[in-house]
This record gives structure tokens, sequence and C-alpha cells, in this order.
């Protein structure tokens, strides 16, 4: 996975370094790795958040409490929606563990 330079970020999101400096300082969920020259290192994740977090103050004209309030309603949403599913697939599990211990036993 390619890692893009605070530069190059400012570039593809058209904003100003102290401006993702900030964020990175209001919104938690924006964590960029930092090389051994402390230098940061935005991930794929980290492109999709700030990208969303650039729509919502920008586009939405949220302000920045808003912006983190809908952040964290989305993660919570998207939580519900892993939980749902990994509870179907333990359920699919425990089905076809049983049907294998069964048919064990014929």
């Amino acid at each position: 996975m390619e890692l893009l330079s605070i530069g190059e970020m400012c570039r593809i999101l058209d904003v100003k370094p102290h401006v993702l400096r900030y964020w990175e300082q209001e919104f938690e969920i924006v964590n960029p790795r930092k090389d051994r020259n402390g230098k940061r290192q935005y991930s794929r994740n980290d492109i999709n958040t700030l990208f969303r977090i650039k729509h919502l103050l920008h586009d939405e004209k949220y302000t920045i409490e808003g912006a983190k309030n809908k952040l964290w309603s989305e993660l919570s949403q998207d939580n519900a929606d892993v939980k749902a599913s990994v509870q179907a697939l333990r359920e699919t599990l425990v089905h076809l563990s049983l049907k294998i211990d069964e048919m064990k036993r014929s």
C-alpha cells in the first residue's frame, strides 16, 4: 500500500498543510503514521477519512463539532452492520458444525 506525504495529501485535497494538521488535532480518527524522521504518511483509510471531513466541512457546511458527531455516527452505524454480519456468520458456522457432527455420527 502506498503512503502519501503531507504535501501530496494537500495537493489531492486542495488544502494547506496547516489545515491538515488542524484536522488531525480535531478529529481523533485521523492519525497518520510518522516515519523515522517524523514526517506524516497518510494511508488509504486516512485519505478516505480526510475526503469525508473536507466534504462535511466545505460542501455540507458542518461545523467542526457537527462533522465530528456525523463521523462518529457513521462509524457507529458501520460497527452495527459489522456486528450483525459477524453474528450471522457465527450462526452459520455453528449450524455447519452441528451438521458435521451429525454426519460423523451417521
